[in-house]
């Protein structure tokens, strides 16, 4: 396995964390079951990334369960290195 077979692993990886975040976060999941776990997961592992572009793309106001612009940047951004990695 060479070096771009890894990044594009990882990058498929992420995007399915990402979009299981933004799944799970369509739904009152109690914190104490293993949905929550699972959710609280997937925000752990794509904060790093999802934080910055919050930043600096502000959320719209009244967006749906934390779906706004940033998280739609961030997906477009996923699929664009995907398909250059893959």
């Amino acid at each position: 396995m060479n070096v771009s077979e890894i990044l594009c692993v990882a990058v498929l990886l992420f995007e399915f964390v990402f979009l299981l975040r933004l799944v799970l976060s369509f739904f009152p999941i109690q914190p104490d079951t293993t949905w929550g776990a699972i959710r609280s997961m997937s925000v752990a592992a794509t904060e790093p990334v999802v934080m910055p572009v919050r930043r600096v793309v502000p959320p719209l106001p009244g967006a749906m369960a934390g779906f706004g612009i940033a998280e739609l940047l961030i997906l477009i951004a996923l699929q664009i290195v995907a398909q250059i990695l893959c």
